[in-house]
């Protein structure tokens, strides 16, 4: 079971899905799965999600939705105990997963 889920909610984001998909990959913190919750994209968002060959990531196609619903499908997927988010259009400074993590350990309440 990976140790943090993170997901990533997106509708026709081909401009910019590639480059927040990549900060996640480099990741120093490498224990996670990245859940893509494609809302009926009708640009190249799918194609160039499917092009990504990592274990980690997973990728869902549902109806279009608002941001909240889709990010409720994704968590419906996660198979870890910590769950974060990412908009399609963000992008992670490459320890951002193990500060987030280093955190929640330093305070559990």
């Amino acid at each position: 079971m990976p140790l943090i889920s993170v997901i990533i909610p997106v509708h026709n984001g081909e401009l910019t899905i590639f480059n927040t998909i990549e900060s996640v990959l480099s990741q120093t913190l490498p224990d996670f799965e990245l859940i893509v919750i494609n809302a009926d994209s009708c640009d190249l968002t799918l194609d160039i999600v499917s092009s990504i060959k990592d274990q980690r990531l997973k990728v869902f196609t549902y109806p279009k939705a608002n941001v909240a619903v889709n990010r409720n499908r994704g968590v419906t997927h996660a198979c870890s105990e910590f769950v974060t988010f990412l908009d399609a259009d963000d992008l992670w400074t490459p320890d951002k997963l193990s500060c987030q993590y280093k955190a929640l350990e330093e305070n559990p309440e």
